[in-house]
């Protein structure tokens, strides 16, 4: 068999990722630490097409809320809305639709209209020249009304992150706010808020499923010995008690069913409790892309059950090389968790540094999809499809450094049912069996090879000049003299094509 390839260059994470905008570079007019002393008008809540972020501080002047975000798609109509107390204000709202690092703003044109490149794209109010406007086109009899009007993306907008600036003023449309001395916004009461928006394309995202398991096994079953392995048993909270008996982790109803059991045999065995725990460790792991598991929980005092993500070894110990927990769940609290642990968050404390945990207020007994996307700078929660939460890879080289972002290696899946140890989740009763289901699990990645890549003249390989290695995209090594399926392949820091 004849196999023929096409060469690609194999950029770096920090050449193909989109670094996500700084607020730091977007002018403010005032001192970005003001507190307000207008205490009658507070912003609580933004909201986007009923996508809403609750302000965490609303006494302050400045709010630096990336990287939180908003998801939108080119040409879609959006709706804002803002919580605020008080009126006589308005809102407006900027996009860095350029990405230049600031907002390119002309004033509205007669009537409010405002032009395709203005990066002002909605706002409550403002007295022009034929009269008072909002963004809509509406005649206003005053300027008393602090909701924005609807705004519609560009249809033409590249998927990305965008910088978009939330501001409460006096009838002025200055990003940066009005500090004239009869129009503070210190003064009024006003505020400024920066938040990501990420703009997407799902017809172009590119995403491909690459890992599944619906779990349709016949009744009985252990899970596919070819995707999941029993996790180990170790001294951790999750794993001191693990067990690879056929109680605690087979397949029922097309759910995999992980339990937690009292222990029926102490004499052969002396821990009191057996839980079950799955992973892919050594059989499939991957770097970047989309994970969606479908499960429930019965909830119940010292429960502890977990779909989360762990570095393939050989890699640095923990928590240096990193851990992603899609979801976590205590007790029988209705609260699903989302965690990154890393040296950064862990060993040095920037839990907040940025936000490293989220949490969602769900019934954990229903079933839900629980979510996250990791791309090369970002790390986006998600429960049921709506956003939770991000943790974002820093910008400065020096954090960097510490280990604020250590996912950049291939991780592995685990699913389990745990129990307590009176820490976090309380102790467990170990006369209770607690069990938690898995509908499915799955995986998506982007397409490694655009259309104009498939379409570069391919040359055939007459013989290999080295031995070094080819790794496939799960970072498995083959010989350099190995016949290899058809498949996207690395060997020497470039991407091949073999067809």
């Amino acid at each position: 068999m004849k196999y023929i390839v096409s060469l690609l260059v194999l950029f770096t994470v920090a050449a193909s990722a989109q670094e996500l905008p700084s607020a730091d570079s977007y002018a403010v007019n005032f001192d970005r630490n003001a507190v307000r002393t207008n205490t009658g008008r507070r912003l609580t809540a933004i909201t986007l097409s009923g996508n809403t972020l609750t302000i965490p501080n609303p006494m302050c002047m400045y709010v630096d809320f990336t990287p939180q975000l908003f998801t939108a798609q080119p040409g879609q109509t959006l709706m804002p809305s803002v919580a605020f107390t008080g009126a006589w204000m308005q809102t407006y709202i900027y996009i860095d639709l350029n990405q230049n690092g600031r907002f390119d703003v002309q004033e509205p044109g007669p009537q409010g209209q405002l032009g395709a490149d203005n990066e002002l794209v909605s706002f409550a109010g403002m007295g022009l020249a034929d009269g008072n406007y909002n963004s809509a086109g509406q005649n206003l009899a005053d300027l008393s009304d602090v909701q924005p009007p609807a705004f519609t993306l560009p249809a033409n907008i590249s998927p990305g992150f965008y910088m978009m600036r939330w501001k409460i003023d006096w009838d002025d449309c200055d990003p940066g706010g009005r500090v004239d001395e009869q129009n503070s916004i210190i003064k009024n009461g006003g505020v400024i808020v920066d938040v990501l928006l990420r703009v997407t394309d799902e017809a172009t995202e590119g995403y491909q499923l690459i890992f599944a398991d619906e779990f349709d096994l016949p009744n009985g079953s252990r899970p596919d010995p070819g995707k999941w392995r029993s996790s180990t048993r170790s001294g951790s909270t999750w794993n001191r008690w693990i067990s690879d008996a056929e109680e605690v982790a087979f397949l029922q109803d097309g759910n995999l069913v992980c339990r937690a059991i009292p222990n029926p045999d102490t004499s052969t065995d002396n821990v009191p409790m057996l839980t079950g725990a799955i992973e892919t460790r050594g059989l499939f792991s991957f770097t970047y892309g989309k994970v969606e598991v479908r499960l429930q929980v019965d909830p119940y005092t010292g429960s502890f059950p977990a779909a989360w993500m762990m570095p393939q070894p050989p890699c640095e110990v923990w928590p240096n090389s990193g851990e992603i927990d899609i979801f976590e769940s205590v007790d029988a609290q209705n609260t699903a968790f989302h965690t990154i642990h890393s040296h950064w968050s862990y060993d040095l404390g920037h839990k907040n540094d940025p936000k490293s945990s989220f949490f969602e207020n769900v019934n954990i007994a229903q079933w839900h999809i629980y979510g996250v996307e990791w791309l090369e700078n970002i790390l986006i929660f998600t429960v049921d499809g709506n956003f939770v939460g991000t943790y974002a890879r820093s910008n400065d080289e020096d954090i960097l450094a510490q280990g604020q972002w250590p996912f950049t290696h291939p991780f592995y899946l685990i699913l389990n049912q745990s129990v307590g140890n009176g820490s976090w989740a309380k102790n467990p009763d170990t006369s209770h069996t607690y069990e938690t289901r898995f509908d499915y699990i799955r995986v998506y990645q982007k397409s490694s090879v655009d259309d104009a890549v498939r379409d570069m003249p391919l040359q055939p390989i007459i013989q290999h000049q080295n031995t070094a290695a080819y790794y496939d995209l799960l970072g498995r090594p083959y010989p350099a003299t190995a016949r290899l399926r058809p498949g996207i392949y690395i060997r020497d820091g470039k991407k091949i094509v073999i067809n």
